[in-house]
């Protein structure tokens, strides 16, 4: 199955209202010279916690919001990010393998 996700990106320094509320998106922490994380969250944003490797870094939120339709395959949508994005850490998304991200 081909899926071609439709993303909206907002970039913020901390999480504050009505962001926290957001569910099904995806998270990039970066600096203006590096990615450290790319990250699928399911659950109410204001509940994400950044790991501890991050921490020592100063870093910014990018916060996509993905379409209706392809939410149900967040964790493929954040894959394809990250590959595309190449992070400093990696995480492992279950994806299945029959399904190809295609992004702008």
């Amino acid at each position: 199955m081909i899926l071609k996700p439709a993303i909206s990106w907002q970039q913020v320094s901390s999480l504050k209202a009505p962001m926290i509320y957001w569910r099904n998106v995806i998270v990039i922490l970066e600096n203006p010279t590096k990615v450290f994380l790319v990250d699928a969250w399911r659950d109410q944003l204001g509940k994400y916690v950044p790991p501890s490797q991050v921490s020592i870094f100063k870093y910014y939120y990018k916060i996509g919001q993905v379409d209706e339709e392809s939410v149900k395959y967040l964790e493929c949508v954040a894959d394809a990010v990250q590959r595309k994005v190449r992070p400093l850490i990696v995480k492992r998304f279950n994806c299945e393998k029959d399904i190809v991200v295609m992004l702008p």
